[in-house]
């Protein structure tokens, strides 16, 4: 079983310098993790070696905002998930083959809520589009602390997008419904749920899908009461479960795993 580090207490304490501290965990691992300062927003990049990337297969990009909501100590929003890919980054290093992962940790999430151009993902995606990245595939974990099975966030695709986007955003979320079904021994779920950084993405035509994790309880119910503990004082370590994070762990190293051809 899966027991919470107490590194993870000093990241989610009201006085933790999150972009620093991130840093410092890769980098006393051998990990560059350069900022990329994007509109006011610095976004965290992992830095893996050249050989652990294969270019005839699709490169998998994966984020997760480390900011939080003011006030909250958002160990759920957004701490479980940067928490785990930052355990999970140090076995990726170790890699003798390659994993084709695009491992970014993102500024400003918690700033999209009234207007997603303000949110740091929505400049990052716009960078992206920029350089001609537009073939990824991007997934965004988002709440992955709490809770036994992972869900796909259903979304409304905003009106006008191409038939070509919704063809390969759909073929995107039947990848990720793949990789989260061999990471959780075959339990997920879609959940009707608000925008995360998949947002920023989309709206810059690059397909994203969401991914989160919540209590069978809750799904069954349809009283998704996790939802009302984010951006409070509540979204602390009390409301986490450590089988998420062991779940979260086999998701990843699903992704990592898995190899999606070049088309």
């Amino acid at each position: 079983m899966y027991i919470i580090p107490e590194d993870f207490k000093k990241f989610i304490s009201s006085d933790c310098d999150r972009l620093s501290f991130i840093r410092n965990y890769l980098l006393n691992s051998g990990i560059e993790c350069p900022v990329i300062p994007v509109e006011g927003k610095n976004h965290i990049y992992v830095k893996f070696p050249l050989r652990q990337y294969n270019p005839m297969f699709r490169i998998k990009t994966v984020i997760a905002h480390y900011d939080r909501f003011p006030g909250s100590p958002g160990a759920n929003d957004n701490s479980a998930a940067v928490f785990c890919m930052m355990e999970w980054a140090r076995k990726l290093i170790q890699r003798q083959d390659f994993h084709n992962i695009r491992l970014i940790f993102t500024d400003g999430e918690e700033l999209g809520e009234g207007d997603v151009s303000q949110q740091g993902a929505f400049g990052l995606a716009k960078l992206f589009s920029k350089l001609g990245i537009k073939n990824d595939d991007v997934f965004v974990f988002d709440c992955m602390g709490r809770g036994n099975v992972p869900v796909i966030c259903q979304i409304d695709l905003p009106q006008g997008m191409s038939s070509a986007f919704i063809s390969r955003f759909n073929e995107l979320e039947k990848r990720a419904i793949k990789i989260i079904s061999e990471g959780s021994g075959g339990k997920w779920f879609k959940v009707k749920a608000n925008y995360s950084d998949n947002a920023g993405f989309i709206l810059n035509g690059i397909p994203a899908c969401a991914i989160s994790m919540l209590p069978s309880k809750e799904i069954s119910s349809q009283e998704i009461t996790t939802w009302n503990l984010l951006h409070t004082p509540l979204d602390d370590i009390r409301s986490l479960t450590p089988e998420a994070f062991e779940i979260t762990g086999k998701i990843l190293n699903s992704l990592a795993d898995a190899r999606f051809f070049l088309e």
